[in-house]
């Protein structure tokens, strides 16, 4: 909150789970599940996002005060970008930018954006298209097997990829038709987690991907 000026605009008591809360930074939300009882089998999962800000330098200082580890201070980058990293305290990487050219700025659409991690790039985005109906907007690819950034569109919602070791996470994603989708992704190699099922907050099945991420797939109430 002291970083990002994120605001939270819900907190719920979640049975068996802890404490479920939404965050909103710009025009992008976050969820973070919270507990402190290790009997619920929960396990931090360390993330990365890419943060779009007016003032990438300013937004630096703020992390780095609060606790935040600096992975490279900010820099002029030529994709376009001023830009710094961060790991917070929990592990999570923030890349810090501001953007500094036109080929840039589509990129910005959304303040924050999920940037995934993974060994083989192009086969995971290849995944997510038969899983997700994914579609690729950007590639770049140094060396066969090496692509250290690519985008893809889930709906209305980009996710980011570069070539490394997983960092494996949790993403919600909302659909029209839970158990289609769901069938679709257990078809295209994901692993059922929990099968679709109604919750108080919606219809909602769990999976998890060939690289360890977990996705909630829902339909709000």
């Amino acid at each position: 909150m002291r970083v990002f000026d994120a605001v939270e605009t819900n907190v719920m008591n979640n049975p068996g789970h802890g404490l479920h809360r939404e965050m909103r930074i710009g025009n992008s939300m976050l969820m973070i599940g919270e507990t402190g009882d290790q009997k619920t089998g929960l396990m931090n999962r360390p993330v990365a996002f890419h943060i779009f800000v007016a003032d990438v330098d300013a937004t630096f200082a703020r992390a780095i005060a609060v606790g935040g580890t600096s992975m490279g201070d900010p820099e002029d980058r030529p994709y376009g970008e001023r830009s710094g990293f961060v790991r917070d305290a929990y592990g999570n990487h923030w890349y810090i930018a501001t953007v500094t050219s036109q080929e840039a700025a589509g990129r910005a659409q959304r303040t924050v954006v999920p940037y995934l991690h993974a060994r083989d790039v192009a086969s995971y985005m290849d995944f997510l298209a038969r899983a997700f109906g994914a579609i690729e907007e950007e590639r770049h690819e140094q060396a066969p097997g090496l692509i250290p950034y690519a985008r893809v569109r889930i709906g209305d919602a980009p996710i980011e990829f570069g070539t490394t070791d997983p960092m494996p996470g949790a993403y919600f994603m909302y659909v029209a038709d839970p158990d289609a989708v769901y069938e679709q992704a257990l078809a295209a190699g994901a692993t059922s987690l929990s099968a679709p099922a109604d919750r108080p907050t919606g219809r909602i099945a769990f999976v998890e991907d060939p690289i360890g991420n977990h996705w909630y797939i829902a339909r709000p109430m």
